[in-house]
């Protein structure tokens, strides 16, 4: 090779290699990040829907042994916080004040009448309450956690706007 094509041949300097490390490093940091699954293990006449925990938000519902999709949350510790619904209890609610047709309340089988009360009180939209996990969660980078959300492990979440009385 002749002197002149090697002169033609620039090597990079060192602040472009140092930039081009780091620009390729910087995205794995995020993937250290611990994945984070959430399982509703309540009861299978209770939903839950829009889980959250340290930072990360799943905003669709779970049914009874379902369980979110693994998401990348920062690390630290924090309580899961969610929105319960029992079923069984709102259509029993319902059945006493006689709101849906079709559905008594029931007394070992034996249908009882709908109890009069104040239209005004009956509450025909379902309610979400605002519940959290009675135990703190630690995550650490590269960790893969489970959580399970249970019965003895909850507590009515009053760090949010209502409602309450639940």
């Amino acid at each position: 090779m002749s002197t002149t094509a090697l002169s033609c041949v620039r090597m990079p300097s060192r602040l472009a290699t140092r930039a081009a490390v780091l620009a390729l490093a910087l995205p794995g940091c995020d993937n250290a990040y611990p994945e984070v699954v959430v399982v509703n293990a309540i009861d299978e006449q209770v939903v839950v829907r829009d889980v959250s925990f340290n930072g990360c938000l799943w905003s669709g519902v779970l049914a009874f042994g379902e369980a979110t999709s693994p998401q990348r949350c920062p690390p630290g510790s924090d309580r899961v916080h969610f929105k319960k619904f029992d079923a069984a209890k709102y259509c029993q609610q319902q059945a006493q004040d006689g709101t849906i047709d079709g559905i008594c309340a029931c007394d070992a089988g034996v249908p009882l009448p709908a109890t009069p009360s104040d239209p005004g009180l009956i509450e025909k939209v379902p309610l979400w309450f605002n519940y959290q996990t009675l135990s703190v969660h630690e995550v650490h980078y590269g960790d893969f956690v489970r959580i399970e959300l249970t019965p003895t492990d909850m507590e009515q979440d009053f760090s949010v706007p209502g409602p309450y009385g639940h």
